[in-house]
């Protein structure tokens, strides 16, 4: 019996190269091989681009997808329809809208939110922790942005712009209906989203510490150095986006999340 399979027999582990392990999740079985080989040329085409976009973050997936104007609960920001002299929207035709691919206003949206967060944390684009948070980042401006918009217009029953919901919860014996008023579950979420966004903040801080603390322990002085600079262009930035909570609705209807 040789080591390998002694090892094997009593149950020890034997540890992979970092080459084996992504040789072994990057292989694709023959029969799903097959399965994609059988596919017309421009269905490949469009998984390979789909896959593609995805590689390069969530800007690509996250948007909602457009479902035409009648069908839209964010239509009344959308920028795509006009309005008549009585201010109601005048959608148009439906080839203006993307419909079945993302939403044009949270495409572009989530889009400038990671190229600003890249910017403004000065986070290396190589670095796969890095840009997940970045990711994360700009995923929870979208939903802020969601929320918001619900906030600006009103939601399906058309509450929400006071931030309040009211809700029919009885009917007494006159048959005179009982109503509860709560706090609206958008501005729930808005607060839910801030703290989720601190969380992540505070873990790109742990991230470039933990990798000041690793290349210290290894003596390399200049990357040293250049790491602590990271850190603290870092905690500059996170002053700056704790010092500037305003948001500022403007005449196009845009939502601006500064």
């Amino acid at each position: 019996m040789s080591k390998n399979e002694l090892k094997k027999s009593v149950g020890l582990e034997l540890i992979k190269t970092q080459e084996q392990v992504i040789a072994e999740v990057a292989d694709v079985d023959q029969g799903y091989l097959d399965y994609f080989n059988s596919l017309p040329p421009e269905k490949r085409q469009r998984i390979t681009n789909s896959v593609n976009r995805t590689q390069t973050g969530l800007q690509s997936v996250a948007p909602v997808m457009c479902m035409g104007p009648e069908r839209c609960p964010f239509v009344e920001k959308c920028p795509i329809p006009d309005r008549n002299s009585e201010g109601e929207l005048d959608y148009g035709p439906k080839n203006n809208y993307p419909i079945g691919r993302e939403c044009v206003l949270e495409k572009f949206f989530m889009q400038q939110k990671i190229i600003e967060y890249l910017k403004h944390l000065n986070v290396d684009p190589n670095n796969p922790i890095e840009m997940s948070i970045v990711n994360e980042l700009a995923l929870i401006d979208l939903y802020k942005n969601r929320a918001l918009m619900i906030m600006s217009a009103g939601d399906r029953s058309n509450q929400g712009r006071d931030f309040m919901r009211v809700d029919i919860i009885g009917f007494n014996e006159n048959g005179e209906k009982a109503e509860q008023a709560s706090l609206h579950p958008a501005v729930e979420m808005i607060d839910k989203l801030e703290k989720r966004r601190e969380k992540w903040l505070d873990k790109l801080m742990e991230t470039r510490k933990s990798k000041a603390d690793w290349v210290a322990k290894m003596g390399g002085n200049a990357s040293e150095s250049k790491i602590l600079q990271e850190i603290q262009s870092l905690r500059e930035a996170l002053h700056t986006l704790e010092d500037v909570k305003e948001l500022e609705i403007d005449d196009d209807d845009e939502i601006l999340i500064k």
